[in-house]
C-alpha cells in the first residue's frame, strides 16, 4: 500500500513492494496529493506485473524512431517530433528524463496543457495520436510497462474550422510580391508564386503539387501515385493550370524533374515573407484549398469533385467549400429561365 505524505516540497507517494523476493522502494514528490495518487497506484501496478520498465522516454523515443518511424511515409516528421518529445516539459521536467515507470497519466496531461499553450489543438492532436502509439507498441509489443498512461489524457477540443478563401486582390498582390510579373519563372519566389497559383486551379496540396514529377503529367491531367490519404489520384487541369505549369517547367522536361522545383521548408519561408510584404491578413498557403475547391465546385458534379480532391467522405470534402450566400444566389438566378418564374 502506497503512503502519501505532505512535505514542504509538496506531496510526497512512497511504494515499497516485494517484487521477486526482493522489495522495491521507490519515493516522487509532486505538487498535488492527486498527482502523487495516480503516479503510486500506476507505478504499484507495474510492480506487480513485473514489467515497471527503468527505460527513460528518451531511450524509447530513440527505440521508437529505429524500429517503427523508418520507411513510414511521414518519417521525418516523427523523428523530428520524438526528438522536440525529449524536451518537451510536464511539470517542469523534460518527458525524455522520466522512466517509463514512473511516468503518468497527470504527467501526461500537464504536458498536453503545456503544449496547448504553445500551438494549436489540431496540432497537440497529431503530436498525441504518435505519443500514444508510442506506448501501445510499449505495452504490447515491447511489454515494458503493462498499462498505457495515455490512454485516457483526453484529446482538446477541435478549434473552430478555417473557412477562409482567397480573394482576387489578393492573388495579384501576393502575385506582385512573389515577382510574378518578371518572365521566367525561375526563383524560389517566382516558383513559390506559380505553385500558388497553381493550387487555386487544381485544388491540389502543396506537397502534392511539389513532390509531382514530370512523368505525372500526361496532357492536361497530373497523376498523383502517393497522396496524404495514400490513395492515387488523376487531377485535371484547367487551361490556366497548364499554363502555369508550362511557364514554372520551362526547359526542366526529363521525366524524372519536378516542375516546382522547391522544397516544401522554402516554399513555406518564401510565402510568409510574401504574404507580410502584400500586407495581406491572416493568409495561408493551405486556403488555395479552399479556394480552389470552391471554384471547381462550379463546373464538376459532387462525385466527380471528390474524386479530384482525393475525399473519401464527403463531409470532410464539404469542409474546404466555401461559396458565400451572394455566389450561391448568382448563381441559382443565372440557372433560373423566364418560363421557370411564375
Amino acid at each position: 500500500m502506497a503512503t502519501i505524505i505532505k512535505t514542504k516540497f509538496g506531496w510526497q507517494a512512497q511504494v515499497a513492494r516485494k517484487v521477486g523476493g526482493e522489495t522495491v522502494r521507490k519515493a516522487q514528490t509532486f505538487k498535488s496529493k492527486r498527482k502523487a495518487q495516480v503516479w503510486a497506484q500506476e507505478f504499484e501496478v507495474g510492480l506487480s506485473k513485473g514489467t515497471a520498465s527503468t527505460d527513460t522516454l528518451a531511450q524509447v523515443f530513440d527505440r521508437y524512431a529505429r524500429e517503427r518511424s523508418k520507411g513510414k511515409k511521414g518519417e521525418r516528421w516523427e523523428v523530428i517530433r520524438l526528438e522536440r518529445f525529449k524536451r518537451d516539459l510536464a511539470d517542469d521536467k523534460p518527458l525524455g528524463e522520466y522512466t517509463l515507470g514512473e511516468i503518468t497519466r497527470a504527467d501526461l496531461v500537464a504536458w498536453r496543457d503545456a503544449r496547448l499553450g504553445e500551438v494549436q489543438p489540431a496540432s497537440v492532436k497529431r503530436e498525441m495520436n504518435l505519443l500514444k502509439h508510442v506506448f501501445v507498441t510499449a505495452v504490447d509489443e515491447w511489454e515494458l510497462i503493462p498499462v498505457n498512461p495515455m490512454a485516457k489524457v483526453k484529446r482538446p477540443a477541435s478549434a473552430r474550422r478555417r473557412k477562409r478563401r482567397v480573394l482576387p486582390d489578393e492573388i495579384e498582390k501576393v502575385s506582385a510580391a512573389l515577382d510574378l510579373g518578371s518572365e521566367p519563372w525561375v526563383s524560389e519566389k517566382q516558383i513559390t508564386g506559380a505553385a500558388f497559383l497553381f493550387a487555386i486551379e487544381t485544388a491540389m496540396r502543396s506537397g502534392e503539387i511539389l513532390n509531382m514529377r514530370n512523368r505525372d503529367i500526361s496532357g492536361s491531367v497530373v497523376h498523383l501515385p502517393e497522396t496524404k490519404n495514400e490513395h492515387a489520384r488523376h487531377v485535371p487541369m484547367t487551361a490556366r493550370a497548364v499554363e502555369i505549369l508550362e511557364k514554372v517547367r520551362g526547359n526542366r522536361t526529363e521525366p524524372d524533374q519536378h516542375p516546382f522545383a522547391i522544397d516544401s521548408d522554402s516554399r513555406d519561408s518564401r510565402f510568409r515573407l510574401a504574404v507580410r510584404k502584400a500586407k495581406v491578413d491572416d493568409l495561408h498557403f493551405h486556403d488555395s484549398r479552399h479556394e480552389g475547391i470552391t471554384r471547381l465546385a462550379r463546373r464538376l458534379e459532387i462525385l466527380d469533385l471528390a474524386r479530384v480532391t482525393g475525399h473519401r467522405n464527403l463531409n470532410e470534402l464539404l469542409t474546404y467549400y466555401e461559396a458565400s450566400g451572394d455566389e450561391l444566389a448568382e448563381r441559382l438566378n443565372a440557372s433560373t429561365s423566364n418560363d421557370e418564374i411564375k
